[in-house]
């Protein structure tokens, strides 16, 4: 399984480069809320983590993997555990970039750790939703004929959500700080119920896609 990630994350050494991006985009956004840096960290990682169906299909991996003395879940995890690790990384950049977006943010943001807390494990939700809503769809169909519905349509939902939920907090000036501050105040119950959900989730989005791709045909 861990093999199988490097051999995902070494065939997409060309769009390495594109991460270096990911942290200015942050910051440019920032300006609006450093609370929506977690989320949209997450949702950039994750975005980018889909290149590996993209080199897989262009470079006929799927043929090459399946000529390892290895299962097909195997590939399916090692592609989750990639997912994982970027979702982390995604996690920490956002972590990171807040106390700076902070400076100039129109919402501003108090570093609380309970604030943090709540925070990440939302982002461990929102990673979660968007695996259901995009792996199981490119595990059964590949790049090609699943980014449709496996990657631009669940995106531009997100992104619309996203917008939503930005200008609502303007607008009421707050909504997303008083809400984290709501579940950091109950903050064992929020994480841990938050955290199971996601987990959850994710769960199920591992076995559809495990038994998609078992039945998908090279």
């Amino acid at each position: 399984m861990y093999d199988i990630m490097k051999l995902d994350w070494h065939a997409m050494k060309c769009y390495h480069v594109r991460l270096l991006i990911i942290p200015i985009y942050l910051l440019l956004i920032g300006w609006v809320s450093p609370v929506c840096l977690i989320p949209l960290a997450v949702f950039l990682l994750f975005s980018f983590s889909i290149n590996s169906f993209y080199v897989e299909e262009k470079g006929d991996l799927n043929r090459f993997y399946l000529t390892l003395p290895i299962k097909r879940s195997q590939v399916v995890l090692g592609r989750y555990l990639l997912s994982l690790t970027l979702f982390a990384a995604g996690e920490l950049a956002g972590l990171a970039l807040m106390p700076l977006a902070n400076l100039f943010a129109l919402s501003k943001w108090y570093p609380d750790l309970k604030w943090c807390m709540v925070l990440l494990s939302s982002g461990f939700l929102f990673y979660a939703l968007l695996s259901l809503s995009m792996y199981p769809v490119l595990f059964k169909l590949g790049y090609q004929k699943g980014k449709i519905w496996g990657f631009y349509i669940p995106a531009a939902l997100t992104t619309l959500i996203y917008i939503i939920v930005l200008e609502y907090d303007i607008y009421t000036e707050g909504f997303l700080t008083n809400l984290l501050s709501y579940a950091s105040d109950h903050l064992l119950t929020a994480v841990s119920m938050i955290i199971g959900l996601g987990a959850g989730i994710l769960a199920i989005s591992c076995l559809l896609s495990i038994k998609t791709y078992s039945r998908r045909d090279f």
